[in-house]
């Protein structure tokens, strides 16, 4: 057994001495209190190992090849590439995979901005050519949006979207925007929509990005 003192294992994957322990102390690692201080397993294989997230150039790089893209790895070193794959391998090995993607993607992929509309104007807004359906509003998600709108939009047309269509920000939106920094992405690809639904923390939508990430193992 390679044990590690919380502090050791968490300089050596990169994360806080706190994170370390409280993932030992939730169960995610296998670890064991003794005299008053946490031994991490290091080498046992962990449910849920803490880990940094990655960066956007990496996660761009997974959800092209999470969509099939032929030229996903146009650009990447040899190590980039073998560690994109590695990160395949390990989602479409996962029981849960959704879990995994959502933490690597938790800073590098653009965060849901909820909304509320008039319900006469969602099926405008669905038609409008600024927006491109996305999560559960994408029929390939398998899922029914309830009529709630999950849409991305460029952030140079957001402003004139909720201007026009008079979105109110909401807690209980029924309008959901992913906010680009460039264009938003038309049609949206597939690992972009698997990241939607894993980003998401609704048991029904994370299900859905679990079945899509199998789905590319076959």
């Amino acid at each position: 057994m390679a044990e590690l003192s919380a502090s050791e294992y968490a300089k050596r994957h990169d994360i806080s001495t706190r994170r370390a322990q409280a993932a030992a102390a939730d169960g995610q690692l296998d670890a064991r209190w003794v005299g008053g201080r946490w031994l991490i397993d290091d080498a046992a294989p962990h449910r849920h190992q803490p880990g940094r997230p990655l960066s956007r150039r990496s996660a761009d790089a997974l959800m092209a090849r999470l969509t099939d893209e032929p030229d996903w790895a146009n650009g990447l070193s040899p190590s980039e590439r073998g560690r994109t794959l590695a990160r395949i391998v390990e989602l479409r090995q996962g029981t849960t995979p959704s879990e995994r993607l959502a933490l690597w993607l938790r800073t590098a992929y653009p965060t849901m901005r909820g909304f509320d509309a008039p319900t006469a104007d969602l099926p405008d807004l669905r038609l409008d050519t600024r927006l491109t359906p996305g999560g559960s509003s994408d029929e390939r998600s398998g899922m029914s949006d309830g009529g709630r709108l999950e849409a991305h939009v460029s952030a140079v047309d957001l402003d004139a979207v909720v201007h026009e269509y008079l979105l109110v920000p909401s807690r209980r939106p029924n309008v959901v925007l992913r906010v680009h920094d460039g264009a938003a992405p038309r049609p949206l690809p597939l690992g972009a929509l698997i990241a939607d639904l894993a980003t998401n923390t609704g048991p029904r939508e994370r299900a859905a990005a679990d079945r899509l990430i199998h789905e590319g193992s076959r």
